[in-house]
């Protein structure tokens, strides 16, 4: 009978998983990371359904206990990193000299709703502390994009009611790193001064603050702050998984330029 329930409930989880991922591509259209919860979902159905038969192989006998121990530190790594994530610091209201604001994807012309989230939380820091410099924004253009990123914000700014004067394009990023990297040549060529002399706000959305501060500190950022908008519900699933594989391959592999 415990093995019945406990069938059902990850049968049900693996359902849960597939109409998620059918529901983010309703909502959203197909974002990069949507198709996990799907092979997640089918692997879990699947693994349920056929893991006593493929316990009676006797080679997969040999290696399920290996994979089992494996599987649960990933499954401990995730949850801490995750914890993390989720608890890192997000929301600055200390003065700076210069704000950074992430590219986030457009489609088309069409600001995405999470880059359209981070502009108005620029907006909201302008009006919250009466900052009057120069604000960066930053994301180039990709696949499906007609215009770069960064003219696509700073449209949206000016629109509503931000100085054109105030905004400075980096165009060229493709990559979280970039973003930084990028902004940060263009900040010391307008200051005459070194990154780490001066006092930046990053504007990001949640779940992506932990990963722009340890890239921001990997190129020069000493003094860096940050402030953030939420995810949108039906995407904070997606958004956060994928941020644990991203944040992972940042750790190991963005290295200080």
């Amino acid at each position: 009978m415990k093995s019945l329930v406990i069938k059902f409930i990850s049968i049900f989880i693996g359902i849960i998983c597939i109409l998620y991922y059918i529901l983010v591509n309703a909502l959203s259209g197909k974002t990069t990371f949507s198709s996990f919860y799907l092979i997640l979902g089918v692997v879990i159905i699947l693994y349920t359904l056929f893991i006593n038969k493929l316990l009676k192989l006797q080679w997969f006998k040999k290696v399920y206990k290996p994979i089992k121990i494996l599987a649960l530190i990933c499954i401990s790594i995730f949850i801490i990193v995750e914890g993390a994530i989720i608890f890192y610091p997000k929301k600055s209201l200390k003065p700076c000299d210069y704000i950074v604001v992430l590219g986030a994807g457009i489609r088309g012309e069409n600001l995405t709703a999470t880059l359209r989230d981070r502009l108005d939380k620029t907006i909201e820091y302008l009006e919250k502390t009466g900052f009057n410099g120069e604000i960066v924004v930053s994301g180039g253009q990709g696949p499906g994009e007609s215009i770069t990123e960064a003219y696509a914000m700073e449209k949206y700014l000016v629109e509503n009611g931000v100085p054109k004067d105030k905004i400075v394009l980096e165009n060229k990023a493709t990559s979280t790193y970039e973003n930084l990297n990028y902004s940060k040549k263009i900040i010391e060529n307008l200051s005459g001064k070194p990154i780490k002399d001066l006092d930046i706000l990053v504007v990001t959305t949640d779940f992506h603050a932990m990963r722009s501060n340890l890239l921001a500190k990997r190129n020069g950022y000493d003094n860096v702050d940050l402030y953030t908008s939420k995810t949108q519900w039906y995407l904070v699933p997606s958004m956060y998984a994928r941020e644990f594989f991203a944040f992972c391959k940042s750790y190991f592999l963005d290295k200080r330029i």
